[in-house]
């Protein structure tokens, strides 16, 4: 078997794309494969047209996890990178990953076929994943305050059983020493046995402010939020004899009355 274009000379083998045998001297090894000196610079041709822009494929990946390989030809694998991105790593992976698919693309390691079946799937995959990412910020709206207000219902429910609890020692305090009250709260914690056995007075307690105002004939003591709104809604007032008041901490003091009940230890 003689090559085509030298008939003095054995063929080493066929042209990968035209099929015509060619000798060592008219053959071009790219990758294993033999083509000649013809059809290789038509098929080098072709892949400078399909060349990738790896920096793209990396954006776009950054941006969407799969949809650099979507851009690189692969849908199946874009797919498995999207469905596994909440694993971060998988998310990671594919922006490296889209971005040397390009570079090997362009240098005709990888033959890219193009498919409008592809370019379907590369639409339907960036509004699918919008608006996935619409339905997370809808979630997130709703859930956050609702979050945030829990927390603050947990926070109040907590700073009024510490008001309770520093009135029920106080007036413990006043029952064993002829209804004369503490002037300071550390009577309350030096006391054998303590009669309280945490300090609160001008401490930030789960988002309250305590303020205590000690006095030989009655006591009071206000907790208010540390952020109006944010930490609590309301200013809670225990006062000598257990009465328990509370108002709105956006509300000006004098103009709101006080809703107050009798604290029964």
């Amino acid at each position: 078997m003689k090559c085509v274009n030298h008939n003095d000379k054995d063929a080493l083998g066929a042209c990968n794309f035209c099929a015509k045998k060619i000798c060592p001297e008219c053959a071009v090894d790219l990758k294993g494969e033999i083509y000649c000196k013809d059809c290789i610079a038509i098929k080098m041709g072709a892949a400078k047209k399909q060349e990738h822009s790896a920096s793209l494929a990396a954006i776009l990946s950054f941006f969407v996890a799969g949809l650099g390989q979507m851009y690189n030809g692969q849908a199946w694998k874009g797919l498995l990178i999207f469905v596994t991105s909440l694993l971060f790593v998988p998310w990671v992976i594919g922006i490296f990953d889209a971005y040397f698919t390009a570079k090997k693309i362009n240098r005709g390691e990888i033959v890219l076929k193009k498919k409008t079946g592809c370019l379907i799937a590369l639409v339907v995959w960036v509004f699918v994943s919008w608006v996935m990412i619409l339905i997370l910020i809808i979630f997130a709206a709703i859930a956050i305050p609702a979050f945030m207000t829990t927390r603050m219902r947990a926070a109040e429910n907590a700073t009024v059983t510490a008001l309770k609890s520093i009135s029920s020692a106080l007036e413990s305090y006043a029952g064993k020493n002829n209804n004369v009250y503490p002037e300071s709260e550390s009577s309350l914690l030096n006391a054998q046995p303590p009669h309280l056995y945490t300090p609160h007075n001008n401490r930030k307690i789960s988002g309250y402010l305590f303020i205590e105002e000690l006095k030989p004939s009655g006591y009071k003591i206000t907790a208010s939020p540390v952020e109006c709104g944010v930490t609590g809604e309301k200013i809670y007032t225990i006062e000598t004899g257990g009465k328990f008041s509370e108002r709105n901490c956006a509300a000006p003091d004098i103009k709101y009355p006080y809703v107050v009940e009798e604290y029964k230890d």
